[in-house]
């Protein structure tokens, strides 16, 4: 059936109580909005906040939280880390896209950063990888020590079922099996000399429409 996008009116109340006979226009309201639930506002999102240590360009004081100044470095500490974030997916997830803000600047090693999906079935940590992700390169670095947040997005391109055994390197969004849909999977990311201030993940999906 067509999954009309534009708000509709539900029933009125009254008319959809237990015991009630429903038919005709109720009946067609009622489906369209099951298929818009289904299809669409069961599916989810998650943001993580990554805080850390941080000072700024006019004082040598550590202060602990989200940066303090508009430019600020964070301590390069945090510059090789792994990170681990949960997300619970939905038994129509497919695809999850993602969105990572960081400041980044050239160390020993080129910038970057690995995403990669895991199932969470034995260990948080240590599942089986679902996914081995996409390896985040050509990042914006800056050439002097303070530095203002830059993003990096997966991008939303569905036709594709990764094959591979280590990370792509062109950007695209994770894909879940579907048998692990429906249950909660490690986001498993991993920097090198970039410190990582947000990371938002993003379920996407590919719209059932009517041929």
């Amino acid at each position: 059936m067509l999954i009309p996008t534009a708000f509709i009116k539900l029933p009125d109340e009254s008319g959809c109580y237990n015991g009630e006979v429903v038919m005709g226009g109720t009946v067609s309201q009622m489906a369209s909005a099951l298929a818009q639930l289904s299809n669409c506002k069961f599916l989810g999102e998650a943001h993580y906040q990554v805080s850390h240590t941080t000072y700024g360009p006019w004082s040598t004081v550590y202060g602990t939280g989200i940066r303090l100044y508009d430019y600020a470095q964070i301590r390069s500490g945090y510059k090789g880390y792994e990170y681990n974030f949960l997300y619970q997916s939905t038994a129509l997830t497919e695809h999850l896209c993602f969105l990572f803000s960081y400041a980044g600047k050239r160390g020993a090693d080129e910038p970057s950063v690995i995403v990669e999906a895991r199932d969470t079935a034995s260990n948080s940590y240590t599942g089986t990888v679902l996914d081995y992700g996409v390896k985040m390169t050509n990042l914006e670095t800056l050439g002097y020590n303070f530095s203002e947040d830059s993003f990096s997005f997966s991008g939303t391109t569905l036709n594709y079922t990764p094959t591979n055994t280590i990370p792509d390197v062109i950007p695209r969004p994770l894909f879940i099996p579907s048998a692990n849909r429906g249950q909660l999977l490690n986001i498993k990311v991993t920097v090198t000399d970039v410190a990582l201030s947000g990371f938002h993940l993003y379920d996407v999906y590919n719209v059932e429409v009517t041929p």
